[in-house]
């Protein structure tokens, strides 16, 4: 039996032996079963933890197995290949660890999972199950387990150390905030069989970004050009550049991006793009348009970034009408509207109280295959609510529960509100019965149960 196959069916075992019948069998019926409990100080007996090979043994009696097929579904599919999900994990062992990873939520036993699973050829090369389960490991506050799977990662002598394997490792310390752990990949990068190169120096310099070392970037920069040779180009500058942004020191960007050509390295539309949206984040119009000219200057190709940009920044000035003329020239450019640009505009409207021209945009959205997400039914129903078109909003509602989104409570709360003053109770008790059976679980659930208390029905 696969260990992650062991740890489901132990799980189902322990729940099926809570039940009295089969406990009093058991006791009874089988040597080997009863080996499955302890006694308890009430004289009770209770599930004792299962060895992996108990477990198997324990499998096999035929009385057991038979109690296991009527009281626990999965502990029998631990045995039979009558069920689809049993099928899958034969199929595919490392879909199925991962699926044992995710539901497992004693942090020692998902690392136990995930060692016990890591003997398969195909493990180390998916890059899922290692986001999964160092993002968990840091949700449980665990930094030494998220050290024991990684270095245990590094260390294994079955596995090939490629740049790329060694990258992701830095990557995931990154994720874990164990900033110095992924400087220590990367000068230990030789010494796994491997030689360093920008890509891997990109990696560390994002690292830095993503947990907000500004001021270490520019450093490592410099000193492993000294120090290993690697020649810093387009990407590390990039970074370099959204490190002076994210740090408000935009005009030091600016001028970076002159620097460059002399450093051998020509700035392209990312890195103007960059600086673009460093000026629009500090309402610096001036530096904004100084940016745009250069981009004109350069013959530079816009993206969709740049277009993005160019429209959050107009829609911030209240001049939506004129950022919608943009989808026509990006158009034109052969740059596609995506739906950052379409809830730009529709959030812009709706701050304007021009909520008609939003829904317009919504349904040019629609027509054109670009799909509404949550921010998108977020800001029109917003805008309806707030202008008092309660019959609107209550359509944005509906189509926002149906994509299996619960909107903010305080809006549904003001919309409802609206609606009963608008004596329209059954369209309010329809909303109020969605939201009910859309939010089910934990303190979402009690909150607006509390929400739902105050309506005046």
């Amino acid at each position: 039996m696969r260990p992650f196959r062991t740890a489901r069916a132990v799980a189902a075992l322990r729940r099926t032996l809570t039940n009295p019948f089969l406990r009093r069998q058991l006791s009874t019926s089988s040597g080997n079963a009863a080996l499955c409990f302890t006694s308890t100080h009430a004289g009770r007996l209770s599930p004792a933890p299962l060895a992996p090979s108990a477990l198997c043994r324990t499998l096999t009696i035929p009385f057991l197995h038979l109690q296991l097929s009527a009281f626990s579904a999965k502990a029998a599919s631990t045995n039979t290949k009558s069920s689809d999900d049993d099928d899958n994990e034969d199929g595919d062992p490392i879909a199925a660890a991962k699926s044992a990873i995710r539901s497992e939520s004693d942090p020692d036993r998902l690392v136990s999972l995930f060692e016990s699973s890591a003997h398969h050829p195909s493990f180390y090369s998916d890059r899922q199950i290692y986001k999964i389960s160092v993002h968990k490991l840091v949700r449980y506050g665990r930094p030494d387990l998220v050290e024991r799977i990684l270095e245990g990662a590094k260390s294994d002598a079955n596995i090939k150390k490629s740049e790329g394997f060694l990258i992701r490792l830095i990557s995931l310390y990154s994720d874990a905030g164990m900033i110095d752990h992924s400087v220590r990949i990367f000068e230990a990068i030789p010494s796994l069989g491997c030689q360093r190169s920008e890509r891997s120096l990109c990696a560390l310099l994002l690292a830095f970004l993503e947990n907000k070392k500004f001021d270490r970037i520019q450093e490592a920069i410099d000193r492993y050009a000294k120090e290993y040779s690697i020649v810093p180009g387009i990407a590390s500058y990039n970074v370099l550049l959204k490190a002076l942004c994210s740090s408000y020191k935009v005009d030091e960007a600016f001028a970076l991006l002159d620097e460059m050509p002399a450093k051998g390295v020509e700035p392209d539309i990312v890195c103007y793009n960059t600086v673009l949206d460093g000026y629009f984040k500090m309402r610096d119009d001036s530096g904004f348009e100084k940016v745009l000219k250069e981009i004109g200057k350069k013959k530079l190709r816009q993206t969709m970034n740049t277009y993005n940009c160019r429209i959050a920044a107009l829609c911030a000035k209240g001049k939506s009408s004129q950022a919608e003329g943009l989808l026509a020239v990006m158009q034109s450019d052969g740059v596609y509207p995506n739906t950052v640009c379409f809830n730009t505009l529709i959030g812009g409207f709706c701050k304007e109280g021009n909520v008609d021209s939003a829904m317009k945009v919504y349904e040019s959205m629609k027509r054109t295959g670009v799909s509404p997400d949550f921010s998108t039914y977020v800001a029109l129903l917003n805008g309806f609510v707030k202008k008092g078109e309660f019959q609107k909003a209550l359509g944005i509602c509906k189509q926002c529960l149906d994509s299996k989104w619960a909107p903010p409570f305080a809006m549904v709360k003001d919309l409802v509100d609206g609606l009963i003053k608008s004596s329209q109770l059954d369209e309010a008790k329809d909303i109020i019965a969605r939201m009910r059976g859309r939010i089910t679980k934990g303190d979402s659930k009690d909150a607006w149960r509390k929400i739902e208390k105050g309506f005046a029905l």
